[in-house]
């Protein structure tokens, strides 16, 4: 009986077994290291933001018709359930990533680790490498990347459940092949993103087979015999999206451009590939580790790159001791040659992993290399992170032969790979911000707007933003459910002028500014905009600009020129009640900062309310806060003057100059306005001409 209970905690606490707990506790835990620390200050981004509005302001179901539109018409279940269940809180929608990407790279190790059972650290390695690859950088943008990381998911859980049936016997293997059948089928139809994958399965199949020492007659039949199910599934998903599938009105956005092409060329087409997938391949194999290597990962000038830092150099010592722990071999780290047939294996699976991975994206003629837009170019290279995990531990397994070695290898770039989605996750974190920033203060300063009003600045304002997300969040804000017109979509945000940036003539005239996107469409004009500028890097607020503005040399000359169109009247001064961001989203922090005085008073100061001027004012002194822009003391200056305080109105103007370089001009303009606009006294006159002497006024 002792002997028998002493035998079965061998077993428990044996290498073997303890590294089977050790390698998802790992993975989970490298995963919360990079992408979770700060998930509490992540929100939502760009492709979010399509469906938290709808979902928010016409409800969950309409996410069918908006997938639909985004040529996804199977996809909308998944967020339809993710609303229902994780609501709109940017933190849950997170976390729920991360654990999908962990437990997606936990597959993958019990795939390998199937595959390759004599080598037991390749898996782990793979695992590990594209866990944390450093070439995918949208992670942050929870909801939009929701479907792709439990596409991701199901893939590889369908792929581990085929090897799994394939060393099986009995009736158990049909309903383990259903499952990786069904899981295969979802993430095909829920997505188009790893369908090119799909091509691996045979190959890996293929690689068990050719290890039975049969015919090759015999080989290809239990191939066919066990890819067949598969294969159908594939068939039918590429006989629906290439010939059934009727896209939305507005047009496909994922036509097969590369397939017609070949059949009007194939050589120029061939080439072409050829060409892309090279570029596309070594952007992802090779480019995406030098931002791992830039000089801002070790700049220890910031208390958050210091803290990276030492985070990276505690992972490494905390990995290298774990891998040394697990994955050392009885050879005392000598590995021999006979141990190495798997190579071959993964040089086959891992090249063609790391080209048909993108291959969906060269189909619609579309490119890594040759993408406008970088930073969200690194969606695409997300199926072939696997493939480049693959033949980078064989490029690492090739060269170092002792496995402490290959352990201090994998530990360096893991650290590394750490302070890449650290440092960019921290600049999502200061985009959430500034986006937070500047709702609160457009609620403010604009507590109703008219519809059909454009609001309009110079450039991109948002950090991974762009025009349609800031205006689906903008219509967020002020429109709930109960009011939204879903026929018209009343605001649009337009940056460069809405393309009129080198043509501001014609901005000015009046030009018509039109927009449509998935279910929305807006119809405005260049005269019925607010022009903006918003800039609180430079200590600044949000500056809804007016025509007087012209004089303020604190902007460009072309917000100056824009300034001209600007139509404030079309803010619904009446509306007395401010509207609160939806607490579902932004939760119930509220900011008193000196920005909320600011935009109150200068709407008071549009309603022409001089009273609830001097009371901000009072307040804000209280609360120990200034502007730190000369521009944003303007209507102080002139609620004190309407109150006839000129010695306040001297006193302001003052600091108004010194805070900021070039403030002469408007206010010169300025105290002119307020002379025409207040009561005449000697006070007043004497002020005046202090003050103009002072500003040197023409």
């Amino acid at each position: 009986m002792r002997n028998d209970f002493l035998s079965l905690k061998e077993k428990i606490f044996s290498k073997e077994i303890s590294s089977n707990w050790a390698v998802p506790i790992v993975l989970f835990g490298i995963s919360f290291i990079a992408f979770g620390l700060l998930i509490p200050k992540l929100g939502f981004y760009m492709d979010d933001w399509h469906f938290v509005h709808y979902s928010y302001t016409r409800g969950v179901e309409s996410l069918n018709e908006v997938l639909f539109y985004d040529s996804r018409p199977f996809a909308g279940w998944l967020y339809i359930l993710g609303f229902r269940l994780m609501g709109y809180k940017a933190t849950v929608w997170h976390i729920a990533d991360l654990i999908l990407r962990a437990m997606t790279a936990t597959s993958f190790w019990l795939l390998f680790k199937t595959l390759w059972k004599k080598e037991g650290a390749i898996g782990f390695y793979i695992a590990l490498l594209f866990l944390i690859y450093p070439s995918f950088l949208l992670q942050p943008m929870s909801v939009a990347y929701s479907i792709h990381w439990l596409g991701f998911f199901l893939y590889a859980l369908s792929l581990f459940l085929m090897l799994v049936a394939f060393q099986q016997d009995g009736k158990s293997v049909f309903i383990v092949i259903a499952i990786a059948l069904i899981a295969e089928g979802v993430h095909l139809f829920t997505s188009e993103y790893f369908s090119g994958l799909e091509l691996l399965r045979p190959f890996i199949l293929w690689v068990l087979i050719s290890r039975r020492k049969k015919s090759m007659t015999q080989k290809l039949k239990v191939f066919f015999l066990h890819w067949l199910p598969y294969l159908l599934v594939l068939t039918g998903y590429f006989y629906w999206r290439v010939i059934l599938f009727e896209g939305p009105p507005r047009g496909d956005r994922n036509v097969p451009i590369l397939l017609y092409r070949f059949l009007e060329e194939p050589l120029g087409a061939s080439f072409s590939l050829l060409i892309t997938a090279l570029e596309d391949a070594s952007v992802i194999f090779f480019g995406s580790w030098f931002q791992a290597l830039e000089p801002e990962v070790f700049n220890l000038s910031s208390l958050f790159t210091s803290f990276v830092f030492v985070l990276m150099i505690s992972c490494f010592f905390i990995l290298y001791t774990t891998l040394n722990r697990f994955v050392l071999d009885n050879s005392n780290g000598d590995i021999s040659k006979e141990e190495k047939s798997w190579r071959k294996e993964g040089l086959l699976l891992g090249s063609i992993a790391l080209f048909s991975g993108t291959l969906p994206i060269w189909i619609i003629d579309k490119a890594i290399s040759t993408h406008t837009n970088q930073m969200a170019a690194t969606r695409f290279s997300l199926p072939s992170m696997l493939g480049a995990a693959i033949l980078l531990v064989i490029l690492i397994d090739f060269f170092i032969s002792e496995r402490k070695k290959a352990n201090l290898v994998i530990s360096v770039l893991i650290a590394l790979a750490i302070g890449v989605h650290l440092h960019n996750a921290h600049l999502y974190e200061y985009s959430w911000e500034k986006q937070k920033n500047l709702y609160h203060q457009l609620v403010q300063r604009i507590p109703a707007l008219e519809p059909n009003t454009a609001i309009v600045s110079e450039a991109e304002i948002l950090l991974f933003m762009g025009e349609y997300p800031a205006s689906y969040a903008i219509n967020t804000l002020y429109f709930p459910v109960d009011d939204l017109n879903k026929e018209e979509t009343p605001y649009w945000f337009f940056a460069g002028y809405a393309g009129y940036y080198d043509r501001i003539n014609l901005f000015l005239e009046g030009a018509p500014l039109e927009k449509e996107h998935l279910l929305s469409s807006f119809s405005g004009n260049s005269n019925d905009n607010l022009t903006i500028s918003f800039e609180p890097e430079k200590g600044q607020c949000l500056w809804v600009l007016r025509p007087e503005d012209t004089d303020l040399r604190l902007i460009s000359e072309r917000e100056r020129i824009a300034s001209l169109n600007s139509s404030v009247d079309r803010i619904l001064i009446e509306n007395e009640k401010t509207p609160l961001l939806p607490p579902e989203i932004f939760g119930e922090e509220s900011p008193q900062n000196w920005c909320s005085y600011y935009q109150k008073a200068d709407l008071a100061q549009q309603r022409g309310e001089w009273d609830e001027i001097i009371l901000l004012w009072e307040e804000a002194q209280k609360a120990d806060k200034s502007p730190a822009n000369g521009f944003e003391y303007m209507p102080f200056i002139e609620g004190f003057a309407h109150q006839n305080n000129w010695i306040e109105v001297k006193k302001l103007t003052r600091q108004s100059n010194k805070t900021s370089k070039g403030m002469s001009p408007i206010l010169c303009s300025r105290l002119e306005a307020i002379e025409e606009t207040t009561l005449a006294s000697v006070e007043r006159e004497n002020i005046l001409i202090e003050l103009r002497d002072y500003l040197k006024c023409e």
